[in-house]
């Protein structure tokens, strides 16, 4: 029987297929979280003890909807994984950011049941999040790793300074959505109307997040002009994209701000801020170019 094998560019694919699983996975916490939804189920995994699908209840199927999610996202997991011990050549490099994926999926899993126990306690909730974004960070590497192209002479030839302005608009970024996570847990969108919140003066931390903002887009700005007569159009077209996002983050953010933080802009900032996160790593690593080792 012949045994099922991966070429490079399939086995890319895999990767890019966990990475946007992930990036839902955030956004279908967030539905449960604005939709109210959070103590929807009160059991774990069961919805309910002793019942593992919850009954006619709308709350109830927005969380149980979310797990679903975290159970199509563990299986992009297992895939890219597996997928990484199928692929021809095999790249030991590769498998082990894969397994990154497994060991932060399972944390996940976990730290879901400890938000439901809990009862949504908001640093947990941020933690859950930010978890996240660490998992996104280590699926945006696997991705870059994996691209077919990336090998042997294909280590980007920017100056040192502009790879160092890019690993600062990295850590700029990771600083904004932690900012971010503090405003959303000082909000009044906690996942239920009954959760207790930070406690934090909403309009001081959300000063600071808009500050942070900013420096971020001071940064960005500043680093596309520095990389306009670039012969590298990668690096450019990915610049391109962070500040595009950025610029309409920066406008979906202070509109919420200004309009009592309704439910749907909310959603649409978590999405983009998952979206931001993901073009400013690719962007880091183009700058960086980590290249493949084959075994």
């Amino acid at each position: 029987m012949a045994i099922l094998r991966l070429t490079p560019q399939q086995y890319y694919l895999v990767t890019r297929l966990a990475l946007w699983s992930l990036a839902v996975i955030v956004i279908s916490g967030a539905a449960v979280r604005l939709t109210g939804s959070g103590l929807g189920c009160s059991d774990w995994p069961n919805c309910e003890p002793g019942q593992l699908v919850p009954e006619a209840d709308f709350h109830a199927w927005v969380e149980f909807a979310n797990r679903l999610v975290t159970g199509l996202v563990s299986i992009a997991v297992v895939l890219a994984v597996s997928g990484a011990a199928l692929r021809r050549p095999v790249v030991k490099q590769l498998t082990r950011w894969a397994l990154g994926l497994v060991v932060g999926v399972a944390t996940q899993i976990a730290l879901g049941a400890i938000t439901v126990t809990t009862h949504l306690s908001p640093p947990v909730v941020m933690g859950h999040f930010l978890l996240s974004m660490v998992l996104i960070w280590n699926a945006v590497v696997l991705e870059n790793l994996a691209r077919p192209n990336n090998g042997p002479g294909s280590r980007s030839n920017l100056a040192q300074s502009l790879r160092l302005h890019s690993g600062v608009v990295a850590i700029a970024t990771a600083l904004v959505v932690v900012t971010g996570t503090l405003v959303t847990g000082s909000g009044p969108h906690g996942g239920d109307e009954n959760v207790e919140r930070l406690g934090l003066p909403l309009s001081e931390i959300a000063r600071v997040h808009g500050g942070a903002v900013v420096v971020l887009l001071l940064l960005t700005v500043t680093l596309r002009l520095r990389v306009q007569y670039l012969q590298n159009t990668l690096v450019k077209h990915r610049v391109n994209v962070v500040l595009l996002v950025m610029i309409l983050q920066a406008v979906i953010g202070y509109t919420q701000y200004f309009t009592q933080l309704p439910v749907l802009l909310v959603g649409f900032h978590i999405a983009g801020a998952t979206i931001l996160w993901i073009s400013t790593i690719r962007l880091a690593l183009t700058a960086c170019t980590p290249q493949l080792k084959v075994n």
